[in-house]
């Protein structure tokens, strides 16, 4: 009799356990995803192929390899070895640390469910470009032995270096936390921008492979936006997070990109060297129809841009026509262009590349007060393609490719060196996170959203 009663409680517990879990998509299975991978935004599409060994682009990779070595047996390359690892797991422990207090299946359910879903979801993006370029990865190119402490050669040796998984899974887990919690979001995205750095000290991925998988993280937690479970699991996953901790919802700025990235590459660093080959190799492309575009990129306004998008949409955007996404893309820009503005000014000052090198520029006037870093161009250009990736997913890599050109643009006009564009980007995904946690953009979002649906149909 005894034995049958704890039976029957051991089964009930067990019911009940089954119960609430079975609430969440389990892992391993498609509905666990956002976005199954054939609809997600294709990096093998909107991001050019990773550099070649012959490559001026190279010169940065190996210049990072080589500073990755210095401090692989630091305190940082420690940390760096304890981050190959990954798994939902592993992002609870990391960014526990930078919420200040402890996520978990168990006790936050509802973080740990939104954490799961989108860290599986950007787990699929990187797959595309890595089998479409299969790049051979610095710690087999240079026989290296790996350290990081989950990595195994023959793993490193049959699976493509570019991007980095990691970095996709790592900074897409972040983009989605700062969005959850917005007044922690310098300190999340820091995490992130650093779990990617990680790969480069361990020789796993190359500074090319690690900024590809920021693209792309962003470029699939841009798309998860129009999916309604994710809206709905970022409810309550926010709500979770402040009934588990008892702070408040406040007024948050934008976030501090001096506090997430690093400092701008000074003229004392081996990094200036790739800088200067990319200025170089670009002022070839001047005379060529990519330094047409790269002029007419350069226009950067809200008219411009509205123009420049429209293609890509798939509608005719102007004031008058469709005057929501008018104003929604109009208060984006403004907080990309503000967001960079106090980046530079934060940030050591950098002159432009034509500046620096006693040249006149190819587009715009000479300028030698304004900083070269970050790139605004690239904030704002990358900034409104994943804003209307939001709107229209299924137009994600047409819109993802005109973005990512408008950064690259600065590099052929002189009016950026190379190492200015990617924290551009990615402070543009930093600033959507942060707008995108704001009721009043919100309801902008949606009346843009619902305008464009009534285009299309």
């Amino acid at each position: 009799m005894r034995k049958s009663s704890l039976y029957l409680a051991s089964l009930w517990v067990l019911c009940s356990f089954q119960v609430v879990y079975s609430q969440f998509p389990q892992r391993g299975t498609t509905a666990n995803l956002y976005i199954q991978r054939e609809n997600q935004p294709d990096g093998g599409i909107f991001l050019p192929a990773p550099p070649d060994t012959c490559d001026v682009e190279y010169i940065d990779d190996f210049v990072q390899w080589q500073w990755g070595k210095t401090v692989r047996f630091t305190e940082r390359g420690e940390r760096a070895s304890e981050e190959s690892q990954s798994g939902t797991t592993e992002m609870c422990r990391i960014y526990s640390e930078a919420l200040g207090f402890s996520i978990s299946r168990t006790e936050t359910p509802a973080i740990y469910n939104l954490m799961s879903r989108s860290y599986h979801t950007a787990e699929q993006t990187s797959k595309n470009p890595k089998e479409k370029y299969m790049r051979i990865r610095p710690v087999v190119r240079f026989n290296e032995i790996p350290t990081g402490r989950a990595d195994r050669l023959e793993s490193l040796r049959t699976s493509g270096s570019y991007p980095s998984g990691h970095t996709t899974r790592g900074m897409a887990t972040a983009l989605v936390l700062a969005e959850m919690a917005p007044e922690y979001q310098d300190t999340i995205l820091r995490r992130g921008f650093e779990y990617g750095e990680s790969r480069v000290i361990v020789s796993a991925h190359y500074q090319s492979d690690v900024y590809a998988g920021y693209m792309c993280a962003s470029a699939i937690v841009a798309a998860m936006h129009s999916v309604p479970d994710f809206m709905t699991d970022m409810e309550a996953a926010r709500k979770e997070y402040y009934d588990k901790t008892g702070r408040k919802p406040g007024v948050s700025k934008l976030p501090h990109g001096e506090r997430i990235l690093s400092q701008p590459v000074d003229t004392a660093s081996y990094r200036y060297y790739g800088d200067v080959a990319r200025y170089m190799d670009a002022k070839g492309k001047r005379t060529t129809l990519r330094g047409d575009q790269a002029v007419a990129d350069a226009e950067l306004n809200l008219e411009t841009l509205l123009s420049a998008f429209s293609e890509p949409l798939g509608i005719k955007m102007d004031v008058k026509a469709t005057p929501k996404l008018n104003a929604l893309i109009g208060e984006a820009i403004s907080a990309f262009g503000n967001n960079a503005s106090a980046l530079a000014a934060s940030s050591r000052f950098r002159k432009r590349p034509y500046v620096q090198l006693g040249e006149t520029p190819f587009a715009g006037t000479y300028d030698s007060k304004t900083s070269s870093y970050p790139s605004v161009e690239s904030e704002i250009g990358w900034g409104v393609a994943l804003l209307l990736t939001e709107i229209a997913p299924d137009r994600a890599n047409d819109l993802l490719t005109l973005g990512y050109r408008i950064g690259e643009s600065g590099i052929i006009t002189g009016q950026h060196w190379a190492s200015d564009i990617v924290p551009g980007r990615i402070m543009a995904a930093a600033t959507l996170a942060h707008l995108n946690s704001t009721d009043s953009f919100r309801k902008l979002l949606s009346g843009a959203t619902s305008e464009y649906n009534s285009k299309v149909k």
